[in-house]
């Protein structure tokens, strides 16, 4: 569920807004100064409805977007992966183990470059999907800060590039529909580690 805030007064008022799906608590919102879109990640929560309640403020939602498989199957977990370099047995394919754990030392969840530049991570689909978005999972304990920067491309068409955000551990890009047979990161700056890449979509064609 993805939560746009009010930018041009109060926004700190969105702080504890609290998700529900069919009355299953998915996350609770925490206000960042500067931040206007707060993505909360429900786990393929089952339900018919979703809440969104504030116990001590006023509430006011600029916008809500609600992302479910009935529409927007989760199309990535055991594809064919690859990466540009491996380092410290950070395999590309862990990126779709449906293992969401960003602490590196548990050794099994996150992928790692061995340059800290032009890294790049892909995974294929195997046919063209129309994809609408990519959930990213950054590592937790230690470096967040990599993934600034790192760029989110559908069949060679640009998507959005991430933004490191203190705290933030998901973060979600909108490809719009973008059609493509792979998806790919690249990171030009710095090393790239993914603790978890999901794509979401439906298969499509390109016109």
């Amino acid at each position: 569920v993805v939560v746009y805030n009010r930018q041009n007064c109060c926004p700190d008022r969105i702080d504890g807004a609290t998700v529900y799906v069919g009355g299953e608590y998915c996350g609770t919102i925490r206000y960042t100064q500067g931040r206007v879109i707060y993505s909360i990640d429900c786990n393929k929560a089952i339900g018919g409805d979703v809440t969104i309640t504030q116990p001590d403020n006023y509430l006011t939602l600029c916008e809500v977007k609600v992302y479910g498989e009935k529409d927007n199957t989760l199309i990535s977990p055991g594809r064919r992966t690859e990466q540009s370099s491996t380092a410290h047995n950070g395999v590309s394919s862990r990126a779709v183990d449906c293992i969401t754990d960003g602490h590196y030392s548990n050794g099994n969840s996150c992928t790692h470059s061995q340059s800290i530049a032009n890294n790049w991570w892909r995974v294929y689909l195997d046919s063209d999907y129309a994809v609408s978005k990519v959930v990213v999972y950054n590592r937790q304990d230690c470096c967040q800060e990599r993934i600034d920067g790192a760029t989110v491309y559908v069949g060679g068409e640009y998507c959005g590039t991430i933004r490191y955000t203190q705290g933030r551990v998901i973060y979600s890009i909108d490809c719009n529909k973008a059609i493509g047979g792979d998806v790919a990161i690249t990171q030009s700056h710095n090393y790239l580690t993914l603790c978890e890449v999901k794509v979401y979509g439906e298969k499509g064609e390109r016109s």
